[in-house]
Formats: structure tokens, C-alpha cells, sequence
């Protein structure tokens, strides 16, 4: 999913060439049938973890974009909480990620693409959650996404050397459906979601449920999807991270789409807040 700084390397080692990959439609299995959308089947309450439940707003009172210097900066708001990498990326991407793309506002934090690289035809963000000794629980985000091809929103946990990954993923070339999708050693289990709405238009709530026995994705606290097939690693004995992200898709595929930048001024961002953890 990613590619680091070198302040991003330097705290969270070889993390970083994993994240949310590009895949080609032969890769992709059938979309597994989902829970119905009226279903009464809400987020389990199950034993808690070892560590304590956090929550960020994102939200600030100001405009806030961190630039120059400030994105690494301990005095940047939203460095204090997330690393942010800078002018870096995956080599598959036509992205870079690049600081000044995240702006934090009373809405919420968004990341934009936009033309700001130096080394790639696009630049893009992403926010890595500086909480320590992750552990399982639910993890939530509020986003609002985009119905443009090509482009990608991502909510995932990620092992050291992208071992095990978790992930929420979006993609424009369909706002209307999401993929649940678990890595294990470079396998990836995607699984094709109908959400019932258009992802791109409002704040809906996703949430990655990790249990030791099961995985499971809720949409708006309902449940859309549960496996116990591949399992992940003990995250006491690896140190998993958590991040969001929004960026774009260089191949010409039936997931995501080759991304070009709207023409007539159109915004590409995804809007995130609420970044929630609970045992």
C-alpha cells in the first residue's frame, strides 16, 4: 500500500511496500454474497485487549496543511499523531505521496490528488497512526470517497514486511461497492461488496473487526462480511500499523481503473474522520 519517507522508515522499518496493491480482474475472486442490507446484525461486543481504546476527530478548528519542514514536524497537529510521508511511493503507483496533499479542517482531514510531485505524474497522501502496540478489537474511520476512475481510498492494518494486511478499500471506478480484502504472505483474499449507496456522496462509517478466531467488516455498523479462513499474526508478537490513505491506480484494470485527473477543475480527495479504536 505504500511507500515510506525516511522518517516513516526509520520508525516503522520494512512496513512499507505492502499496503493497498493494484490488482488486475483476473486476480479478483467472485464477489461472495453479502449480509442482507436489513440485516439486525450490529457490532459484537467481544474480551477485551490488552491495550487501552483511542480516538482521533480529525477534525481541527483551522485550515491546517502541513508543508515544508512541518511534515515532520512534532508542532504540526497532524504530525503529532500520524507520520506523514513525504515525496515517496510505490514504484507500480502513478503517485507520489506528498505532505502538503492532507489538509485538516472542522470537517474533517482530507487527502487530494494533484500535481505536486516532483518524480511522479500525480501526487497523493497518506496518514500512519503513530498508536503503539496495536492489538486486536474494532478499528472505524468515517470516509467519504470518490466516483472517479482510477482513484483509491484505503483503511488498513499492516504487519512489519506487509506479512498480514487487513484492509478497507474503495476505488472510483465503482462508488457503489467496497472490497474486504486480508492479505497473508503476499496473497491477497479480496472480496467484493455492494454497499447500497454511492460511497463518494456522504460520511459512512467502515470498521475492520480483528479477532484472534475472525475477521469481520461492517458498513454503517452493520455486518457485511466474516471469515475465519486466513488467519492473521498475533499482533503482541508483531507490530502492526494503522493507516489511511488515498491515491492512484496506474493500470488499466476492472478494480480500479487507469486514473487521470478530471478535467474542468474537478477535486479528487478523500475525506476522512473519526478514526476510532475499541477492545
Amino acid at each position: 500500500m505504500k511507500s515510506f519517507s525516511t522518517l516513516s522508515l526509520a520508525l516503522i522499518g520494512p512496513l512499507a511496500f505492502s499496503i493497498i496493491h493494484p490488482v488486475t480482474a483476473a486476480a479478483l475472486p467472485q464477489p461472495h454474497n453479502p449480509i442482507s442490507s436489513n440485516t439486525n446484525t450490529t457490532i459484537s461486543i467481544a474480551a477485551a485487549a490488552t491495550r487501552a481504546g483511542f480516538f482521533e476527530s480529525l477534525q481541527s478548528r483551522s485550515s491546517q496543511t502541513p508543508s515544508g519542514n512541518q511534515a515532520t514536524s512534532a508542532s504540526n497537529p497532524l504530525t503529532t499523531k500520524f507520520i506523514i510521508p513525504n515525496e515517496t511511493g510505490p514504484s507500480s503507483w502513478s503517485c507520489n505521496y506528498i505532505a502538503q496533499s492532507i489538509t485538516s479542517t472542522s470537517q474533517g482531514t482530507s487527502i487530494a490528488i494533484g500535481k505536486k510531485s516532483r518524480r511522479k505524474q500525480f501526487s497523493c497522501g497518506e496518514l500512519i497512526s503513530r498508536e503503539t502496540n496495536l492489538d486486536y478489537g474494532r478499528y472505524s474511520v468515517d470516509m467519504i470517497s470518490t466516483n472517479t476512475k482510477g482513484h483509491v481510498s484505503g483503511f488498513f492494518l499492516i504487519a512489519p514486511n506487509g506479512a498480514s494486511e487487513i484492509d478497507i478499500e474503495l476505488t472510483g471506478l465503482d462508488s457503489t461497492v467496497g472490497w474486504m480484502n486480508v492479505w497473508k504472505n503476499g496473497a491477497q483474499h479480496p472480496v467484493k461488496i455492494p454497499l447500497g449507496f454511492d460511497a463518494s456522496k456522504d460520511w459512512h462509517t467502515y470498521t475492520i473487526e480483528w479477532r484472534k478466531e475472525y475477521l469481520a467488516w461492517y458498513v454503517d455498523n452493520k455486518l457485511v462480511h466474516k471469515r475465519s479462513d486466513v488467519a492473521t499474526l498475533d499482533p503482541r508478537k508483531n507490530l502492526y500499523k494503522l493507516a489511511l490513505n488515498s491515491w492512484t491506480n496506474k493500470g488499466d484494470d476492472q478494480w480500479a481503473g487507469r486514473f487521470s485527473l478530471p478535467s474542468g477543475g474537478k477535486e479528487v480527495k478523500t475525506q476522512f474522520r473519526n478514526l476510532r479504536y475499541i477492545p
